[in-house]
């Protein structure tokens, strides 16, 4: 019997390692970002969600970073088109709500499998906007765009 659970148990960790390694975390470090995660954006093709923006900061270097990451309705381990861009608003002017006019931008785009980024960008005292983009392996796609948000 105790042969049997010791079994279960290593089977179990062994399934659970293999999901981790098929699904990144949603850590900042995960992804090659450092800081903490303020927000999510959806990138969504009519209710199917084909992927997630991931936006992290980090207060101790005033860096924003990004990564958009694809689900499987997305085609997540197949590789297609993905991007991800961050940009730096000018100020004044850039407030929630109104048109980024961008100062910096940065973006990561490519055929990649899982998740394109990450991407980096100072914003200390400027508002962002973010853009996350996912075309299925099928060729059918989905983006998202933010207005400026996080504005310190």
């Amino acid at each position: 019997m105790r042969h049997r659970i010791l079994t279960f148990a290593t089977i179990a960790s062994v399934a659970a390692g293999v999901s981790l390694f098929v699904a990144p975390s949603a850590s900042a470090s995960g992804y090659g970002c450092s800081g903490s995660q303020i927000d999510t954006y959806n990138v969504n093709h009519g209710s199917t969600l084909f992927g997630v923006v991931h936006l992290y900061y980090n207060s101790s270097t005033g860096k924003n970073c990004a990564v958009t990451v694809k689900t499987a309705a997305g085609g997540y381990g197949t590789k297609s088109q993905i991007d991800v861009v961050i940009d730096r608003c000018a100020t004044p002017g850039s407030h929630p709500g109104y048109d980024c006019y961008s100062l910096a931008k940065v973006d990561d785009s490519g055929n990649y499998a899982e998740y394109a980024g990450p991407v980096s960008l100072s914003a200390a005292g400027s508002c962002i906007a973010v853009y996350g983009y996912v075309s299925t392996p099928n060729y059918v796609s989905a983006d998202v765009q933010t207005g400026p948000v996080h504005c310190k």
